[in-house]
């Protein structure tokens, strides 16, 4: 070890999501960071040096779970943002984090890093646990062309792309459909995803029957009738959150939910770079901004009322 174990004391399955960096290309006005930020800016927080992110992850112990003899699991890392790319030590962090990770990074395939012959790359260094998911957001008068032009540039550099995602835009249904066939020419695996917040005054997303679009992209929202309490951004009530997450913010800070990461929380589980031992909630917390709640933070996720009644957004209420 190059330094002293990070232990964070939560189940190996807890999805662990590095947000490197907040700063995007892009201003999205349906951007899920505002979503449950109507009122406030998103966050801001001061970049950590690629030798910072790359020491203490990779100090973290216990990222390997015996499946077999022969096979062990690789723990699961998303390096989101944001916009990744923008970080200036990018391509230093995917090539050294080591090979006990099994990488995710979630990229919108334009900007700085892949213009020109997109030097940066081909300095990626090739690993079987790495690939690349590749969101489309044609409202930002991004081209297709360009767009097909950089996927097509990532894959020339030898980077696996698992997913393309565009967000299914409830005022836009006839260029999603469109645009998805025009990605299906240059990648098999393209996905729509459900609109989340507002348009036209009504909450999103809304219940299967109610769209005229086909949504391939699973968010696990099931259960309407409590959607809107939780995720409206209308008021806070007091709630018990049981979140299996483990998100690093850009300075480290530890969060439970992308509310709290987005809002710079004061309530956080402590700091990745200063702390060696983090101990994140494995049972149920105390929320009080349950009614802020993000849609990142939907899907799997109980919640249960003072009374201890129990309920989960991501499943059906019982008729």
């Amino acid at each position: 070890m190059s330094m002293k174990e990070k232990v964070i004391k939560v189940p190996f399955d807890s999805f662990f999501g590095a947000f490197i960096t907040l700063a995007c290309n892009f201003k999205c006005s349906y951007c899920v960071q505002k979503i449950s930020l109507p009122r406030q800016d998103v966050a801001r927080y001061p970049l950590r040096p690629g030798k910072d992110w790359v020491r203490a992850l990779n100090s973290i112990p216990n990222r390997r779970k015996r499946k077999n003899f022969f096979i062990a699991k690789k723990k699961k890392l998303a390096i989101i943002g944001g916009e990744p790319t923008l970080h200036p030590d990018f391509v230093y962090i995917l090539n050294n984090l080591d090979k006990d990770w099994r990488i995710t990074v979630t990229s919108n395939f334009t900007g700085p890093f892949f213009e020109g012959d997109a030097e940066g790359l081909r300095k990626i260094k090739k690993r079987r646990h790495l690939r690349f998911n590749g969101s489309y957001h044609f409202l930002e008068n991004v081209s297709i062309e360009k767009f097909i032009e950089n996927v097509i540039k990532t894959k020339k550099a030898g980077i696996k792309i698992h997913s393309i995602f565009i967000v299914g835009h409830p005022g836009h249904i006839e260029e999603v459909n469109r645009y998805k066939e025009r990605l299906r020419k240059v990648h098999p695996n393209v996905k729509v995803q459900r609109f989340y917040g507002y348009y036209q005054g009504r909450l999103y997303p809304l219940p299967p029957e109610d769209y005229d679009i086909v949504y391939e992209q699973q968010d696990g929202i099931r259960n309407y009738k409590d959607y809107p309490e939780g995720f409206s951004q209308e008021s806070r009530q007091s709630m018990y959150c049981l979140m299996n997450k483990v998100l690093f913010a850009p300075n480290g800070d530890v969060y439970k939910c992308h509310y709290r990461l987005y809002t710079g929380h004061k309530e956080k589980m402590g700091n990745l770079f200063n702390q060696d031992v983090l101990v994140c909630d494995k049972d149920y917390f105390l929320c009080h901004d349950y009614g802020f709640c993000n849609p990142c933070d939907a899907e799997g996720h109980p919640f249960k009322r003072l009374d201890g009644t129990a309920f989960n957004i991501a499943e059906s209420i019982k008729k």
